[in-house]
């Protein structure tokens, strides 16, 4: 068995783990997976769901950045589509937050709060919020440069003002507080207001 072709069926291995542990999630509730569960839907040992995924925790940041990349998507076509460099913020920020309100996973984390068990998301999200942030901080970076390669800022204003827009989004994702338009038109006017004082 070459390299490559271990590495692809391990990679399969892990999808089908991963894809089992959000059924059950989305069937019964994080509380509901468990190990043996994700190895029974599998038909693996509880051994090798251990030997793939490592813990419940480690399930659940899986889980995380495999959705992140999906609202990434989301990020990339709609600034993509967007005529200028606020128009984008915006769109890409309401495309993620109205995602988010039928997002099972986003869902179980808004979920838990109450009750304040289960909080593996929500850890992801807050206080383990840094891998999170920075792969979608790199994403919507490289989206501006990309589009609007005349944006004003210097490299570190950006980095600034994208980290803030991102960090927006998740606190706007774990604690909806208005529609996702209403949400948007806010981060983006304070977007907008960081742009006009650069120009």
């Amino acid at each position: 068995m070459t390299t490559s072709y271990r590495a692809s069926v391990q990679v399969l291995m892990r999808e089908r783990l991963l894809d089992a542990a959000q059924d059950i999630m989305e069937r019964r509730g994080w509380s509901a997976v468990t190990m043996s569960g994700i190895a029974s839907a599998v038909g693996v040992s509880r051994q090798t769901v251990h030997n793939e995924l490592g813990t419940k925790h480690a399930v659940a940041e899986a889980l995380t950045l495999r959705e992140l990349g999906r609202f990434l998507d989301v990020v990339r076509d709609r600034m993509g589509a967007a005529d200028d460099i606020v128009a984008a913020v915006r769109a890409a920020c309401e495309g993620v937050l109205e995602m988010g309100e039928s997002n099972i996973l986003v869902r179980t984390i808004v979920g838990s709060m109450p009750r304040g068990t289960d909080t593996d998301f929500l850890q992801l999200l807050t206080t383990e919020s840094g891998e999170i942030v920075e792969a979608a901080s790199a994403v919507v970076k490289q989206s501006v440069l990309e589009t609007f390669p005349d944006v004003p800022f210097t490299e570190t204003e950006l980095d600034v003002a994208v980290d803030a827009v991102v960090r927006l989004i998740l606190s706007h994702l774990t604690r909806p507080s208005k529609p996702p338009v209403d949400a948007a038109a806010d981060i983006a006017l304070i977007f907008e207001l960081a742009l006009a004082g650069r120009r």
